[in-house]
């Protein structure tokens, strides 16, 4: 008998120890929690902002509003399969790992061109990343690249959730819009010119480098959830998504610039005031600067040269200038030191 027992004991061990070390054993999901989900820009976290605050929310707090972390990690600068770091650069980044939370790998794809079509890109990016679990495209991105991956996509069955990224909607977009019926939708809380979203700002003192700061006091945060009810409903494919860094502001009343872009605290204000049955949420980290923002407004008057010899400005061949209409643009270096509402974060 107790070499029956002592035998047990050790199968049972072993299942354990399997189960434990099994990569493809998912963890337990409390239907109390949601998703975080974290869109990336080129730079992925390696953003002006999140160098100054070096957190993305509180950790206790991410775990105690989600069961997990997507990280949709940016291919802009994945080329083959020697870029694999670009890609773990961003899933496995410190940033993400100090939230204490089991991380999920996905891609965002963009920009089909004859130098980098889309089959190829998902065809190396899946071969070198067996693990990778949803794709994510902008609606901002040119149709014809779309429909190149959507095209994909729709080759590539249920082993995979796709995504799009784009302005207020309360549904996902319907299939004759893109080919595709999206498993998730992010939608934009701080776009579409309109205050309504972030509703609104402590007042129009209360500006920091000319920026007028959101309000996320707690009658702030209480309008805030009461907009985004309003504005995409209760639909858990439907993800409000905010601003944490990068090309977020808009301009206010005259020279006025509203500064949309939300910190750690910021974000822990939100979250943890979310008094709405939504249980998803996502932050969007993207780079640069609105041109009507400061410093950018008077950078974006200079020429090459004289760009180049002003600390305060960058110069991009690559930008399209507004004024010109052609490449390059003088704009602000938003990387030499905090500007507008970043400054007090």
């Amino acid at each position: 008998m107790r070499n029956w027992k002592i035998i047990l004991g050790i199968f049972l061990l072993t299942v354990l120890s399997a189960c434990l070390l099994s990569k493809n054993i998912e963890p337990f999901n409390d239907t109390n929690k949601g998703t975080l989900y974290l869109l990336l820009e080129a730079e992925g976290f390696n953003v002006p902002e999140l160098n100054t605050t070096q957190q993305i929310m509180d950790p206790k707090l991410a775990q105690s509003k989600f069961n997990k972390v997507v990280v949709i990690a940016n291919t802009a600068k994945y080329k083959n399969s020697n870029d694999g770091h670009i890609m773990t650069d961003q899933w496995n980044n410190t940033l993400v790992s100090n939230l204490g939370l089991p991380v999920e790998r996905w891609a965002f794809v963009c920009c089909s061109t004859n130098v980098t079509p889309a089959n190829y890109l998902i065809n190396t990016i899946t071969t070198q990343f067996t693990d990778i679990k949803g794709f994510l495209i902008d609606s901002e991105d040119d149709p014809t690249s779309i429909a190149d991956f959507v095209k994909l996509f729709n080759t590539m069955g249920s082993k995979y959730q796709y995504a799009i990224v784009g302005g207020l909607r309360k549904t996902i977009p319907p299939i004759k819009q893109y080919g595709i019926v999206f498993d998730k939708f992010f939608s934009e809380a701080y776009t579409e010119g309109n205050l309504a979203q972030y509703n609104l700002y402590k007042g129009i003192n209360n500006k920091v480098d000319g920026s007028t700061c959101v309000d996320m006091t707690s009658p702030g945060v209480q309008k805030f959830w009461g907009s985004i009810k309003a504005k995409l409903d209760l639909s858990d494919k439907i993800v409000p998504t905010v601003c944490g860094s990068g090309d977020c502001q808009e301009e206010l009343f005259g020279d006025d610039c509203f500064d949309e872009r939300l910190s750690n605290r910021n974000i822990n204000s939100l979250i943890s005031g979310n008094p709405t049955s939504r249980k998803d949420f996502a932050i969007w980290y993207g780079t640069g600067q609105q041109f009507s923002c400061m410093p950018s407004r008077n950078c974006l008057r200079l020429s090459k040269s004289t760009c180049s010899s002003n600390p305060n400005c960058t110069w991009s061949p690559y930008k399209k200038n507004p004024n010109t209409k052609g490449k390059g643009v003088c704009s602000g270096n938003t990387s030499l030191k905090p500007w507008g509402c970043a400054t007090t974060w």
